[in-house]
């Protein structure tokens, strides 16, 4: 009786398994709402900082100006 793979390709369907079942567990595990929390955080500091900066900086931003003369 032969075996329908061979020893390469079990190793390549293993290694697929292990990898979706990790991918699986840590999509399980892991509780979206924190993530989602810290990233709402993170943005709302460089909303505050850009809001900041500009409040401060009353000079145009050289990057923006109009030079179509």
């Amino acid at each position: 009786m032969e075996l329908p793979f061979t020893n390469l390709e079990m190793a390549f369907i293993l290694l697929a398994f292990v990898i979706f079942s990790f991918f699986t567990l840590a999509s399980i595990y892991t509780d979206p709402d924190e993530k989602n929390e810290e990233e709402e955080h993170q943005i709302k500091e460089k909303k505050r900082k850009k809001s900041g900066k500009k409040k401060r900086d009353a000079t145009p931003d050289p990057t923006t100006t109009d030079i179509s003369h």
